[in-house]
């Protein structure tokens, strides 16, 4: 009986990444103002962190150009995005000139931070500690108004595509 082989580093990246492409999550986008404009990106990697102080969290890789924007102290906004919202998930995957996003619809209802019309959930906050851990950052944020909507379901990610849940009746 032969051993297996020694898996190179590239298996063992190409493993992780199939591991965690299996973790379903829900779907977010970040967003922010960049020179008046909404600007952001796609996120499965938020958080809650703590109820005292509110606190959440969500990483964001150092290559991103959005990662030059988020300073501590700088005001964003977190949409957890409705089971209908994916075509705003995708926009947002990609990286966009500026302007790119001026048609996208922000809502009135928590002035402190864009957040995304039709979220189903939406959390405005203030990043508080930007953490540098390998190639990604982790970003902290503190809380300071959030709403949830009972209408409508989340958009999941799983497997590297969109789902969305079942109702078993």
């Amino acid at each position: 009986m032969t051993p297996d082989p020694i898996p190179t580093p590239d298996d063992v990246r190409r493993r992780f990444k199939d591991v965690f492409s299996r973790l379903a999550s829900g779907v977010c986008v970040v967003s922010f103002w960049r020179g008046g404009r909404v600007h952001g990106f796609t996120a499965t990697s938020v958080t809650s962190v703590s109820l005292d102080p509110l606190r959440v969290l969500f990483c964001l890789s150092r290559a991103s150009d959005s990662h030059a924007c988020l300073r501590p102290g700088a005001a964003i906004g977190i949409s957890v995005l409705h089971a209908e919202q994916q075509i705003l998930s995708e926009r947002f995957a990609r990286r966009a000139d500026p302007g790119g996003y001026d048609d996208v619809g922000i809502s009135k209802d928590i002035p402190h931070a864009p957040l995304i019309e039709g979220a189903i959930g939406q959390i405005a906050a203030t990043v508080v500690e930007i953490i540098p851990s390998g190639d990604h950052v982790i970003v902290l944020c503190d809380v300071s108004a959030a709403q949830a909507s009972d209408h409508g379901d989340p958009l999941l990610y799983c497997k590297r595509t969109y789902h969305r849940l079942h109702h078993i009746l």
